[in-house]
C-alpha cells in the first residue's frame, strides 16, 4: 500500500535542501536526523550595571531584586556536530530544565513540532525552544527568522530602559540615552512616585526622546489614574502609557480621555481581541513569554486591528535577546521599541553583543540565532 503522507521531518528536510547542500560535511545531511545526543544545563546569575534600576528611596522593591534571579543556559548537542544554545526566563528551577533535557535526549530535532513544543517542565520550555530553533537554522543554513515566516524587517527598534527613578537620578539616565544614540526611553512608575517630575526632567535633558511609562497595573480605576495621565499628556514627549490599570473597561476610559496612546500587555489572544473591541488601547506589548511562533502570530493578530506592537522582556541576556531580535525580524507589525536590553547587564554571555545602531538592533543573517556563547563568561557567572 502506497502512503502519500509526509512526516514533518521529511517536509522540513525537503524545504531546507538548498541550504543543506551548501553546508560542510559536518552539518546535517542525507543520513543525519539531528538526533539530540547530549544537553548541558548551566545556571547563571549576571548582575545589572550600576544606576539602571531604582533610585535608593524606591528600595527594597521587587524590581531591584530581579537581577539576582538565576537563569538557565542550554547547550543542545546533536549527532551532526551542530550545537544549539538557549536561555530561559529567570528563576527557573534547574531541576525542571534537567527534566526537559532528559525528555529530549535521544530524540530527532526534525521530528519535533517546534511551534507547539511539548515538554514536561513548562517554565524552562523557552530555553529549549530557542536552542532547537538555533540548531535547525544552522542545519538548513538559515537565520531563525526564515523558520518563522521570513524577513519582514532587517532592524528592530529598541529603547533605553530604567526602573523607578527620582527627577535627579533620571537626568543621568537621559544623558546615557542620548549618548547611546537611543531615541526612546522606557521607565517604570507607581502611584507614589514623582512620575510627572521625572518625565519633565528627561525632557529638559533630552527633549526629542520619546518616553514610555510602564505602571504595571498599579492603579485600580480610571478615575484614580487620570490626574497623572493628564499631567503626562500636558508635558508632551510621551510615546505611550503602558498598563495603568488591569480592567479593560477602565483602560478604555483612560484611552478615551487621553491623547497619549495606551499600551496593553495582553494575557492571551482573546485579550487582544477584547481590547480592540472596547477601544482599550492603541498599542500592544506582547510581553516576554510567548513562544517564538506565537509572538509572530500575536503581532499579526494585532495588525488586523491596526495596533502596532513591541516585544516585551524580562531584561534578558544575549541569547534570549537574539531570539527576540529574530522573532521581531519576522513580524512586520513589530514597529515600536522592543525591550532588547542585554547591553545593560555587566555581561550578556555572547561573544559579540547585539549590534545596536541609532536605536535599532541590526538583524544578523548568519544561520541560527546569529550569536555565539561566550564560554569564558559562562564559567565566570555560573552558580
Amino acid at each position: 500500500m502506497h502512503n502519500n503522507s509526509l512526516t514533518r521531518r521529511q517536509v522540513l528536510s525537503a524545504a531546507g535542501l538548498a541550504g543543506l547542500a551548501a553546508l560542510p560535511a559536518c552539518s546535517a545531511g542525507k543520513s543525519e536526523r539531528l538526533t539530540i545526543t547530549k544537553i548541558e544545563i548551566f545556571q547563571v546569575v549576571v548582575p545589572m550595571q550600576d544606576d539602571i534600576i531604582n533610585s535608593p528611596e524606591f528600595n527594597p522593591d521587587p524590581l531591584s531584586e530581579f537581577p539576582k534571579g538565576p537563569k538557565v543556559i542550554v547547550k543542545l548537542h546533536t549527532d551532526s556536530g551542530l550545537v544549539g544554545i538557549g536561555e530561559t526566563s529567570r528563576n527557573v528551577p534547574r531541576e525542571g530544565a534537567l527534566e526537559n533535557a532528559r525528555h529530549l535526549e535521544g530524540q530527532a530535532v526534525l521530528d519535533l513540532n517546534l511551534p507547539r513544543l511539548e515538554l514536561p517542565d513548562g517554565r524552562s520550555r523557552a530555553g529549549f525552544e530557542i536552542a532547537l530553533y538555533d540548531v535547525v537554522g544552522k542545519a538548513f543554513g538559515w537565520p531563525v527568522y526564515q523558520l518563522l515566516g521570513g524577513l519582514a524587517q532587517d532592524k528592530v527598534y529598541v529603547p533605553y530602559w530604567c526602573g523607578r527613578k527620582n527627577p535627579v537620578d533620571i537626568k543621568r539616565v537621559a544623558e546615557r540615552t542620548l549618548n547611546g544614540g537611543f531615541t526612546s526611553l522606557k521607565m517604570k512608575g507607581r502611584p507614589e512616585d514623582p512620575i510627572a517630575e521625572a518625565v519633565r526632567a528627561v525632557r529638559e535633558v533630552a527633549p526629542d526622546v520619546q518616553i514610555t511609562v510602564d505602571f504595571n497595573r498599579h492603579y485600580e480605576t480610571a478615575e484614580e489614574f487620570l490626574p497623572i495621565g493628564r499631567a503626562l499628556d500636558g508635558i508632551g514627549s510621551m510615546r505611550t502609557i503602558e498598563d495603568p490599570v488591569d480592567d479593560l473597561g477602565e483602560l478604555a476610559k483612560i484611552a478615551e480621555a487621553l491623547d497619549t496612546p495606551i499600551t496593553l500587555t495582553p494575557r492571551s489572544r482573546k485579550h487582544i481581541v477584547e481590547a480592540a473591541r472596547l477601544g482599550a488601547c492603541r498599542f500592544i506589548n506582547t510581553g516576554p513569554r510567548p513562544s517564538m511562533m506565537s509572538f509572530v502570530i500575536n503581532v499579526a493578530l494585532a495588525e488586523a486591528f491596526d495596533m502596532p506592537c513591541w516585544h516585551g522582556s524580562g531584561h534578558e541576556l544575549g541569547i534570549k535577546d537574539a531570539a527576540f531580535v529574530q522573532s521581531c525580524a519576522a513580524a512586520g507589525n513589530c514597529t515600536l521599541p522592543s525591550d532588547i536590553l542585554s547591553h545593560q547587564r555587566v555581561d550578556d554571555l555572547i561573544v559579540e553583543p547585539i549590534n545596536i545602531q541609532d536605536s535599532h538592533a541590526i538583524v544578523p543573517h548568519a544561520p541560527g540565532l546569529g550569536v555565539r556563547l561566550d564560554e569564558d563568561a559562562l564559567a565566570r557567572f555560573s552558580v
